[in-house]
């Protein structure tokens, strides 16, 4: 409902009728909504952090390791892939106690991973010496516009997409 509608679009109301619920049983879970979309979003960073470590362990290059979770994260449904986008796009409607407090925890699971397998590569000298956290978002603003499952009708096969972007993010789109 969240991905598909937004934040403030949905009530506690409707999603305690989707999942077949009392709104008193959703409250006894959640505080309040803010309090359950940053736990949907927190779960899904847990996900991540699992695919990010799983692809993460000894053996290969940078390349493949990364590329392993770039096509994890793109095996997932368009709308589970969604979520990374609602982590941005909808924390100014939350508090900024909760801003702040999940701005960590999405560095931590998420950002910070790939930014530290980027860091990883440059000292291993698989990577020429590059400012990491430019180049993660540089790597993530590729695979943005991926995150909005109705982006996908048009852009043509997922396993192409996501090609093109690791060879631009690791080769450059210049003609050799």
């Amino acid at each position: 409902m969240f991905v598909g509608r937004g934040y403030n679009a949905v009530s506690m109301r409707e999603i305690a009728e989707v999942c077949g619920v009392s709104k008193a049983a959703l409250y006894y879970h959640f505080k309040d909504k803010e309090d359950l979309f940053i736990t949907l979003l927190e779960e899904y960073l847990d996900e991540i952090q699992a695919v990010i470590q799983r692809e993460r362990q000894p053996g290969g290059t940078l390349r493949e390791q990364l590329s392993r979770v770039v096509i994890a994260i793109f095996e997932q449904s368009p709308e589970k892939r969604a979520i990374i986008r609602l982590a941005s796009q909808e924390m100014s409607n939350l508090g900024l106690e909760a801003r702040a407090a999940f701005g960590t925890v999405y560095y931590d699971k998420f950002i910070g991973q790939i930014e530290g397998m980027l860091a990883q590569a440059v000292t291993a000298g698989e990577l020429q010496p590059l400012d990491t956290t430019i180049a993660t978002w540089v790597l993530l603003g590729m695979m943005y516009p991926f995150f909005y499952p109705g982006h996908n009708r048009g852009i043509g096969e997922t396993e192409q997409a996501v090609q093109l972007i690791l060879s631009i993010f690791f080769d450059g789109a210049a003609q050799r």
